[in-house]
């Protein structure tokens, strides 16, 4: 019997999604739903690329929710931030989605993430989609520093998206130390937003600083002009790890090593949506877990857009 997914949004990384969804072993009943007619194109485009017109799934491409659509396995919510929450709650009142994947940045303010939350209530297991947790080579490198924090945490770099990317580095440490989130600095970001790749939206340099309750800190930089520098992890005994993402490479300074790579979202949602079906579970985050640290993280950014823009607006316009 074939599995029913929603894939809501078919844009850059909704489509990766998709091609990830061919080597899926389950067979698949797939709804690919995106208002942009050219979105739905490069969908299919990146589908066919990918052989997935010979796989056993079935897809139909439509440019609003289907009213004949009333339950699904896994509805996969690959949209910008703006709006989430309202989409949301039109999808669980219209259709019983048994298992949630959201994109992150969740919403665009921590009330927005108490109405998500109350929409998804009753459904079996949701997730959000900070994937670091599903990599072999993180995996590899959580148990090389287990026992060995609190960590420090930094990562510098250019204009690699600080206000949109963040959460996968707050998601990564929390994971990696075992340690909640307890605050988030943004005093020492730049006052001066630019637009972001994504009409809309806008991005911000400076620093950020995010505290977890054992003592573990991250420390983010974006800077115009910089280069990119491996992330640096000092563990409780003094040693050093760097960790260069572009190379794959993670050495510490008594000479442990840690190769990998970092994985596509193509590489990842077969076996996501997999795991999910097969078991009821994945290696997430949940969404309750993910919800509270976007709900700091996003109570800071708000507070800085408002400061720094002498506004009072009831959103961050990052996603």
């Amino acid at each position: 019997m074939h599995k029913k997914i929603l894939l809501v949004g078919a844009g850059q990384l909704g489509s990766r999604y998709l091609q990830g969804l061919i080597a899926s072993k389950s067979d698949l009943e797939i709804t690919v739903v995106d208002p942009s007619s050219g979105s739905l194109e490069t969908a299919k485009s990146r589908w066919i690329e990918a052989r997935g017109d010979e796989s056993l799934h079935q897809v139909r491409w439509l440019e609003s929710l289907p009213s004949s659509l009333q339950q699904v396995d896994v509805a996969l919510i690959v949209t910008s931030s703006k709006g989430r929450a309202s989409l949301v709650e039109k999808i669980a009142k219209a259709i019983n989605v048994r298992y949630w994947v959201l994109e992150k940045v969740l919403t665009q303010s921590s009330e927005e993430l108490i109405r998500i939350q109350t929409a998804l209530a009753g459904c079996e297991g949701a997730w959000v989609n900070t994937p670091m947790r599903m990599m072999t080579w993180h995996r590899s490198l959580k148990e090389a520093f287990a026992g060995r924090g609190p960590l420090k945490m930094i990562y510098s770099g250019g204009l690699w998206g600080l206000a949109c990317n963040s959460i996968h580095y707050i998601d990564l440490i929390s994971w990696w130390s075992s340690e909640p989130l307890v605050s988030v600095n943004a005093s020492g970001l730049d006052h001066h937003w630019h637009d972001s790749k994504r009409a809309e939206y806008f991005e911000i340099t400076g620093e950020l600083v995010a505290y977890f309750s054992a003592g573990t800190s991250l420390r983010l930089y974006s800077k115009v002009g910089a280069q990119a520098q491996p992330i640096r992890v000092e563990l409780s005994d003094g040693i050093i790890w760097e960790i260069d993402e572009s190379a794959g490479t993670a050495h510490s300074s008594n000479g442990e090593r840690v190769d990998g790579r970092l994985e596509f979202q193509s590489q990842m949602s077969g076996r996501l949506v997999d795991d999910i079906l097969q078991r009821g579970e994945c290696e997430l985050p949940s969404f309750d877990e993910s919800a509270y640290l976007h709900g700091i993280f996003l109570d800071a950014m708000l507070a800085h857009w408002n400061h720094s823009q002498s506004r009072n607006d009831d959103l961050v316009p990052i996603t």
